[in-house]
């Protein structure tokens, strides 16, 4: 008897990760860029290790191994989005950026009143995305660009441009998703918590091994509360409880390092 087997497109929301191997290197985590009507994913990719540095030497037709999706997702609220991305950090942020883009055209359940992306890197070549925003953003939408050194756009921190952005902002309903390294990521968080306790969805990134809760490298102290399982994004309300959050790194041995 032949055996034909069947695939079904996997469900795969805005935020969610998987798990990418390249033989002969670890496996690592990876954000989903870009989600097809369809479900086929794009990934992207810098190249600042081991593994992601032999992704960089792939060919078209090479083999790779993909497991996912897992992790939780950005759910989008009624009101003025803030969407931000520091580096490759965008890259997580960017389907909920299309997400939003999307309901904005069908307001029948959430009522999207405009979004505001703001896209930092340390300098312009390190800046990403840029092109695919423009084309996501509508009329009364707005993309604000900041590097660190001035070499394009507003020079100084996403965190900067987003204080000024909240303290011109009217919207009286906001909600900011981020991604980006977590010394970022906490800052926007006190950001938030200062302007009237803005409610926020930060895509948290940490070391893991196994992506479903095994391995424990990626715990958030003193929660116990894991990045893979309960995560990757994460609210106010635990934000508030995590003691370590935009503190410390873990290597692959679990050991701690401040940042």
């Amino acid at each position: 008897m032949k055996y034909n087997p069947i695939f079904e497109p996997v469900k795969i929301n805005p935020g969610q990760f998987v798990m990418v191997w390249i033989p002969g290197s670890d496996e690592i985590p990876m954000s989903v860029s870009h989600i097809s009507k369809n479900s086929k994913i794009s990934i992207s990719v810098a190249d600042v290790g081991e593994t992601t540095h032999l992704m960089h030497q792939l060919k078209i037709g090479d083999q790779i191994g993909i497991r996912g999706p897992y992790g939780n997702w950005f759910t989008a609220q009624n009101g003025t989005s803030i969407v931000i991305g520091g580096g490759i950090g965008m890259a997580s942020v960017l389907s909920i950026a299309q997400n939003l883009s999307n309901l904005k055209n069908n307001p029948e359940k959430i009522k999207i009143d405009k979004i505001i992306c703001i896209n930092g890197a340390k300098t312009k070549s390190e800046l990403y995305f840029n092109q695919e925003l423009q084309k996501i953003l509508k009329s009364n939408d707005s993309l604000e660009i900041c590097t660190d050194d001035g070499s394009f756009g507003f020079k100084g921190f996403t965190t900067e441009k987003l204080k000024e952005i909240l303290n011109n902002e009217k919207s009286n309903v906001i909600t900011v998703y981020a991604c980006g390294p977590e010394k970022m990521l906490k800052t926007v968080f006190q950001i938030c918590e200062d302007h009237n306790k803005i409610p926020v969805q930060l895509s948290l990134e940490r070391m893991m091994r196994c992506g479903f809760g095994i391995c424990g490298l990626c715990a958030l102290e003193p929660t116990g509360l894991l990045v893979c399982q309960d995560g990757p994004i994460f609210t106010n309300e635990i934000l508030r409880e995590i003691t370590d959050f935009g503190k410390i790194h873990r290597d692959f041995s679990g050991k701690t390092y401040n940042i």
